[in-house]
């Protein structure tokens, strides 16, 4: 298994401000799918990763993350040798609620 040659960090910096912390936050899962997204678009091989790096303190610290600040992915960027492996994925029929409305 080899690294890809690129990792972007996407950090989630909420602040109080006008702008709802929640709303804050989900703008950084959107950073990460859309750039997932671009990639994917564009040919390269991707991967959002949280992994334990993700929520340790020291790593954070290496990467110079300020009070309040998390990592919201590393995304992982290289040129696919093979074909994605698919994972088992959830029923959506036990995700989903219909509303009868």
């Amino acid at each position: 298994l080899r690294t890809p040659p690129l990792a972007v960090v996407v950090v989630s910096s909420p602040r109080e401000a006008a702008i709802p912390v929640s709303e804050q936050v989900l703008s950084a899962g959107a950073v990460c799918t859309t750039l997932l997204y671009a990639a994917l678009a564009m040919g390269y091989g991707a991967n959002w990763i949280t992994d334990w790096y993700a929520y340790d303190l020291e790593a954070a610290d290496l990467l110079g993350l300020a009070a309040g600040e998390n990592v919201a992915a590393f995304i992982l960027i290289g040129t696919p040798r093979e074909p994605p492996l698919e994972r088992e994925r959830p029923d959506p029929d036990s995700l989903v609620t219909h509303w009868p409305g």
